[in-house]
């Protein structure tokens, strides 16, 4: 009698060993999975600290730091003109005067400086940065009519193209207001922003004309700047 092998039950040990291999074979297929899992999760948090660092220095270079992390030694072959301001009734009662050998200040590839305004050598986009800080006297400074002050700061673009000066871009604050305390209000204002400019422009400021004797000078707090992108 011929019996068929296949058709029989296996025995139990033999039973036992292969649902015991295909036992480990499930579980190293589910720790080859969490092990995958965890190198994307890893890659995934470096990337993303990188980028979120990248960004957090990229926004710190464009505020009030851009005159320390624009360093002689940064820009020695780059296009970029960084000036001090200070007022100096001497030289203008209207408006700051700019140094380039002072606080800090240069001058790089090709801009200049020419009776106080900045002249652009060639075409191409520029990042124009300025700020002006006062130190005023809330009660000494205020006049009776007023109870705010106002003070303003702008840059002018001139271009032979339009043939006169243009207001490029300009900001506005309330300075202080009046008390009768002589309590010292510190204010600062900060222009900053890309344009596209001609070879030959000429950009330059403009204050609030009263307020120009209390412009603070020291420790670079006022300055005046471009840099071509």
């Amino acid at each position: 009698m011929m019996m068929d092998l296949e058709s029989l039950p296996l025995p139990q040990e033999m039973v036992s060993r292969r649902n015991a291999s295909s036992s480990k074979s499930g579980v190293w297929r589910v720790c080859g999975v969490l092990l995958a899992v965890a190198l994307c999760a890893a890659t995934a948090a470096a990337v993303c600290f990188t980028l979120n660092k990248n960004n957090q220095e990229g926004g710190n270079e464009q505020r009030l730091t851009l005159r320390d992390n624009l360093s002689k030694e940064n820009v020695t072959s780059k296009v970029a003109i960084h000036l001090s301001g200070a007022y100096d009734p001497n030289v203008s009662k209207n408006n700051l005067d700019w140094k380039q050998n002072q606080d800090g200040a240069f001058v790089s590839g090709g801009l200049k400086l020419v009776d106080r305004e900045i002249i652009i050598p060639n075409d191409g986009i520029y990042f124009i940065y300025s700020q002006v800080s006062f130190h005023i006297s809330c009660k000494n400074d205020m006049t009776e009519d007023h109870e705010v002050m106002h003070v303003s700061h702008a840059v002018l673009h001139y271009s032979d193209f339009f043939g006169s000066y243009k207001l490029l871009f300009s900001a506005v604050r309330s300075a202080c207001v009046r008390s009768n305390t002589e309590d010292v209000w510190y204010d600062t204002i900060y222009l900053g922003a890309a344009f596209s400019l001609r070879a030959g422009d000429k950009l330059r400021t403009e204050t609030t004309t009263e307020l120009l004797p209390h412009v603070k000078t020291n420790n670079g707090k006022t300055f005046f700047g471009v840099f071509a992108l």
